[in-house]
């Protein structure tokens, strides 16, 4: 790990989604949420077209094998699973149940194409709407849009999203840039795109992305460059991890502040060093 700050500094202690004699048991992961009440990693298994669920030692703990492919995974405060794919939302209870398909507005004209998924602090839905370049905020509860915003001029493309309690920030992979914004949509910033001499070498094609719980810090999987890099809330640059990784694609972390990174075929995980 390189770093310009020895804030945060991890180390990789496992992998998880090996089993069978360190067979790959997920091919290609997407999205990943981490729910603390029970402690489980929900993985976006997109190539086998599922979702799955890993505890912290390895073990399998639940297979979701009916809802087709999802690439983006986010956990509501009641500790419901919220899933996209390319045309729809899916909020599933604590116990993966569905209870509603929403999002489905342009379904019929196959005018969506839906990447990644957060939720706020008041359990709104936030979507990334790649076709569109839209990011798309829905209520829970009746399915119903609540507003939208960006526009093709602003977004280069969507990828992954996550929400703090005043902003919401959105990487753009063909941008190579994180877009920061209230919550009611209106823009703030964008930043990882320019270089400084504490950070020589922008962003190249970021995906995954998370807040580091009791800082404010924003963890980011920069895909192209085989890192993950730390900003603070305001874009500013703060150090790098580049040991054991390898084009990640999302992020979670857990309530130890321990790092799940996904990766080709695998989750690694990262320790925080005291």
């Amino acid at each position: 790990m390189m770093s310009s700050s020895s804030q945060l500094r991890f180390t990789s202690i496992d992998s998880l989604g090996s089993l069978e004699f360190g067979k790959s048991f997920i091919n290609k992961p997407r999205g990943i949420a981490y729910r603390t009440s029970d402690s489980l990693l929900f993985i976006a298994d997109s190539k086998n077209e599922r979702v799955v669920a890993f505890t912290e030692d390895n073990k399998l703990a639940k297979i979701i094998s009916n809802y087709g492919c999802k690439n983006g995974l986010a956990i509501m405060n009641n500790d419901q699973v919220v899933m996209s794919d390319e045309f729809q939302v899916l909020i599933l209870n604590k116990d993966l149940r569905l209870i509603r398909t929403i999002a489905c507005d342009d379904i019929d004209a196959g005018l969506t194409n839906y990447q990644g998924i957060c939720v706020d602090k008041n359990d709104l839905i936030y979507v990334c709407d790649q076709t569109n370049r839209l990011v798309k905020v829905y209520d829970p509860k009746t399915g119903n849009i609540v507003r939208f915003f960006g526009n093709k001029n602003l977004f280069s493309s969507l990828a992954y999203c996550v929400s703090t309690n005043e902003h919401i920030y959105i990487t753009d992979p063909q941008g190579s840039c994180v877009h920061k914004f209230t919550l009611d949509g209106t823009f703030v910033q964008r930043f990882g795109s320019e270089t400084s001499p504490n950070f020589p070498q922008a962003l190249s094609s970021p995906r995954g992305i998370t807040v580091y719980p009791n800082t404010s810090h924003l963890l980011i999987a920069d895909s192209h460059n085989d890192r993950l890099v730390i900003f603070n809330e305001n874009g500013q640059f703060q150090q790098i991890i580049t040991s054991g990784i390898e084009y990640p694609e999302s992020l979670a972390v857990n309530k130890k502040g321990d790092i799940f990174v996904a990766m080709n075929d695998r989750i690694g995980v990262f320790a925080r060093q005291k």
